[in-house]
């Protein structure tokens, strides 16, 4: 559960009222000194903006502002998320739709093709990498290696791609817990194929913003995604988010 505090956070980053706000808070456990914002204009568009935010001196500082993203093909859609969206209208995410998961997310790593330095866990992945898709399968959404585990899926997608979409990526922590088949798998950020090319459910941007974010990212802050269309960020802790 989102602490009451959390609310209060997001609200006053996106209404430019910083000067009051506190390092994001969740049950008590989890201190998130970064955040990640992602807002398109509505639910089925598949064109958004990035801005960032890092604790810093005591006040939020906006360190990545206005970064152009694309997301999936039929927009966004509730995904199991750190807010409570359980009792909400709309879209919810499926395995196979198309839409890129809305709601609160941790970033948890980044992979690659090669080896590189940041302030994350990183994942060098190559042709035995696989992200496994198939709902009946006992590694659905989750990594695995063919030359460590034994294949028992019918439906992966692999993380070396013959271009270089998969160059540069981040983990986002959807259906990770407690994963339920269908609910939507392998969700990242990565780098586009252009502007106007959505993705199959990620978050997507060019390769030199892809790269400002890896730096940016700092485990030790344990950074979150926040990504949703522009008026539901309205709603946030009046409608989505339970006491």
């Amino acid at each position: 559960m989102i602490s009451r505090k959390l609310v209060f956070i997001i609200i006053s980053i996106l209404t430019y009222n910083l000067s009051t706000a506190q390092p994001v808070q969740i049950g008590g456990t989890y201190n998130s000194q970064q955040l990640v914002i992602v807002k398109t204009i509505g639910w089925n568009d598949i064109h958004g903006r990035l801005t960032a935010y890092e604790w810093n001196d005591s006040k939020w500082k906006e360190v990545l502002k206005d970064i152009p993203v694309i997301v999936g093909r039929s927009g966004l859609a509730w995904g199991k998320s750190l807010l409570k969206t359980q009792n909400t209208e709309g879209k919810q995410k499926k395995e196979g739709d198309g839409n890129s998961p809305a709601g609160i997310f941790k970033l948890t790593g980044l992979f690659g093709y090669n080896d590189f330095d940041s302030k994350m866990n990183s994942l060098k992945v190559d042709t035995a990498t696989y992200c496994v898709d198939d709902l009946k399968s006992k590694y659905y959404n989750r990594i695995v290696k063919t030359d460590t585990v034994k294949k028992e899926w019918n439906s992966a997608e692999t993380m070396k791609l013959k271009d270089d979409e998969y160059k540069y990526g981040v983990f986002v922590a959807y259906n990770t817990s407690e994963i339920e088949p269908g609910k939507g798998s392998c969700i990242f950020m990565h780098i586009w194929k252009n502007s106007e090319n959505p993705t199959s459910g990620c978050t997507a941007m060019t390769e030199e913003n892809i790269i400002k974010l890896i730096s940016f990212l700092d485990k030790n802050k344990n950074p979150l995604l926040i990504q949703l269309p522009a008026n539901e960020y309205k709603k946030l802790g009046k409608t989505y988010i339970l006491p």
